[in-house]
């Protein structure tokens, strides 16, 4: 793949995916590379590619492959398996974890990208219903990660899941036309909730949050509680916040955990309200006792060491430190996959000035800033925003607010910038943490699980 005015060089690999809920084969254009690129060689990629007529391509740089391969290795195993050396960087290293003795090494990888793929589209059902954050594509998006986890269920990667049904399932749902928004996503929220519980199957201690009293700062900052408690009643178990409503001066938002008996009952209630206090919004998760302890299993924190109880008592879950910063890792591979996949999208012709896509722009820029605060937080270095935003600055050369204000008016460079961002973010952290290290790849005629 050369292109002789911006020295790229690299593989084309295409690849015909089978036929899943949409009903046709999907092709996948990877391009893989070999070095590193600069935000003008990524944008350069895809410009190539388009020129090509390559579908949905996909840059893939080294580095990316090397985190692929402890948080993606079904992607790696097939992408390097054939692979000839070649570039500054080989393009066949892989990652280890540093220390031998470490419970991760019992890790299953598959079903750890499974489980950390399944939690982030899961995770933001609850905005999708309250806040309305939702559209054709981004539903869709979410039967792709079911359907997933259907196949690795079929083919005993994660057989617990079989007995779900997922792909006649969502099937089904996606064939569905005489069904109501809000229901359609009850629904789907109804399968990942069987998913999660499915594979949060850990032991980790668990915790009693409880409320205490608040102080005069806490009342008028979270003035909202009354107004919730009136309106759940006795159904309600907890209200817990957490995030730079508790963490910093300034914020733009409220992330407020509402816990209730019933969940469908408030979700319904409350669809579409957007609720707002003292100006910003609340961003309301919500769900049962049961299914808080479920999400937590699979998340990259420990909310008791970070949420505040405002009301009730809840349990939460306690996991060990190398396996929060793991999550986190495996997180932000996940999200820099998603990344460049926006990425190609955005290269694509002129966008209608409806489309949805654009709503989204603004959360991936900002991707590399959460990364970091998460790793951070699950380190117990509790990050306002604006100190993130500027380690970002400074160890990362990403400006975030600036790139979100460029992703207005013309999202390609920002986008290519903060997926690099996310890669540097995750390089640059674990130069300190030194939780992977690259060893030689040496290929096995074995499948991955």
């Amino acid at each position: 793949m050369p292109n002789t005015a911006s020295k790229i060089f690299g593989d084309v690999r295409i690849v015909e995916r089978v036929p899943t809920w949409r009903g046709h084969k999907y092709i996948l254009s990877y391009l893989l590379l070999d070095h590193e690129p600069s935000v003008d060689e990524l944008v350069a990629c895809h410009q190539w590619a388009r020129e090509e007529q390559l579908q949905n391509p996909r840059v893939i740089s080294p580095s990316v492959m090397r985190w692929s391969s402890l948080f993606n290795p079904r992607f790696f195993r097939a992408t390097t398996m054939d692979r000839s050396v070649g570039g500054k960087d080989c393009g066949v290293l892989q990652l280890a974890w540093t220390n031998p003795e470490s419970e991760l090494n019992l890790l299953d990888l598959t079903r750890f990208w499974l489980e950390s793929v399944t939690f982030l589209a899961g995770v933001t059902l609850s905005a999708a219903i309250v806040q309305s954050r939702h559209s054709k594509g981004t539903i869709g998006s979410k039967y792709d990660r079911l359907w997933e986890a259907g196949v690795l269920a079929d083919c005993g990667i994660a057989p617990e899941l079989q007995v779900l049904g997922l792909l006649p399932e969502v099937k089904s749902l996606a064939d569905t036309t005489n069904i109501s928004d809000v229901d359609r996503l009850l629904r789907v929220r109804g399968l990942f909730m069987s998913v999660l519980t499915k594979l949060a199957c850990s032991r980790d201690a668990l915790a009693t949050m409880r409320a205490g009293a608040l102080t005069t700062a806490q009342k008028d900052r979270f003035g909202f509680v009354d107004s919730l408690r009136q309106d759940c009643g006795s159904k309600l178990r907890a209200l817990i916040v957490y995030g730079s409503s508790i963490s910093g001066s300034s914020f733009a938002d409220y992330d407020v955990l509402v816990i209730v008996d019933d969940p469908e009952s408030f979700l319904r209630r409350f669809a579409g309200t957007s609720p707002t206090w003292d100006g910003k919004e609340l961003n309301i998760g919500v769900y049962s006792p049961e299914e808080l302890v479920v999400m937590q299993r699979l998340s990259g924190d420990n909310l008791a060491d970070y949420g505040v109880c405002l009301f009730g008592e809840t349990l939460a879950v306690c996991k060990p430190l190398g396996q929060l910063i793991a999550r986190n890792f495996s997180f932000g591979v996940v999200r820099q996959r998603q990344q460049l996949g926006m990425l190609s999208r955005a290269t694509e012709p002129p966008l209608p000035s409806d489309d949805d896509r654009r709503n989204l722009y603004d959360y991936f820029v900002k991707i590399p800033a959460n990364v970091a605060k998460g790793t951070f937080g699950a380190m117990g270095n509790r990050l306002p925003k604006e100190a993130v935003l500027k380690w970002l600055r400074d160890e990362v050369k990403f400006d975030a607010p600036l790139e979100q204000q460029r992703a207005v008016s013309d999202p390609v460079r920002p986008l290519a910038a903060s997926a690099l961002a996310t890669g540097a973010v995750l390089e640059t952290l674990n130069e300190r943490l030194k939780l992977v290290h690259p060893v030689e790849f040496v290929p096995v005629q074995t499948e991955v699980r």
